[in-house]
């Protein structure tokens, strides 16, 4: 293997390590030590690649939005109506939430730690919110180019179902389990069926 490669994987290696321990532990309750333990690098390796652990922090952020969002998509693709694309969304968080043991999300966790919303992390969460919300609206557009759901507003819509699965992953992170999830999916089909 050559020299940049090993130290590509070098920076792999720290990025998997904080996908595991941001996660699971929290970004505030990680140290530097135990993320470069972890990745079996060594310190030099970890300065090399990142200046700080704001900035591994960036880089665990970019990386679990790509596999978040990866995972999203694919259970997405898995079906064909429009309709079913979208309440499949529902059924998406229950696989994630218990897979995840309840740990909710990332991004969220991060902000909570982060207070500053103009810090670069802060930025991070908000770029991975708005593309969140713009694959929502996506997929409430295409069901509005079905005749039976042409009234609806998209915008408002895509909002409501937005702010229904935030406050779904808060509340089946808080009471760890997903009950919550089949409540605010038929809240959901309740409010379609109204704006059609």
């Amino acid at each position: 293997m050559k020299k940049d490669e090993l130290q590509s994987e070098g920076r792999q290696r720290l990025v998997n390590a904080a996908l595991d321990l941001f996660y699971r532990q929290g970004y505030l309750a990680t140290g530097i030590n135990q993320v470069i333990e972890e990745a079996g690098v060594s310190k030099n390796t970890f300065y090399y690649y990142f200046p700080s652990k704001e900035d591994l922090c960036v880089a665990y952020l970019k990386e679990r939005h790509k596999v978040w969002m990866g995972w999203l998509q694919k259970e997405i693709d898995k079906l064909d109506a429009p309709y079913d694309r979208l309440m499949g969304v529902f059924d998406f968080l229950d696989v994630w939430l218990r897979k995840s043991d309840f740990r909710g999300c990332a991004f969220l966790n991060i902000a909570s730690e982060v207070p500053d919303i103009k810090h670069k992390i802060r930025k991070e969460v908000i770029l991975h919110k708005d593309e969140f919300r713009s694959v929502l609206k996506g997929l409430v557009k295409d069901l509005k180019r079905k005749k039976k759901y042409s009234g609806i507003d998209t915008d408002f819509i895509a909002d409501a179902l937005y702010v229904t699965i935030e406050g779904v992953i808060s509340s089946c992170q808080n009471y760890g389990n997903t009950v919550l999830i089949s409540t605010a999916g038929e809240n959901f089909k309740k409010l379609l069926t109204a704006a059609k």
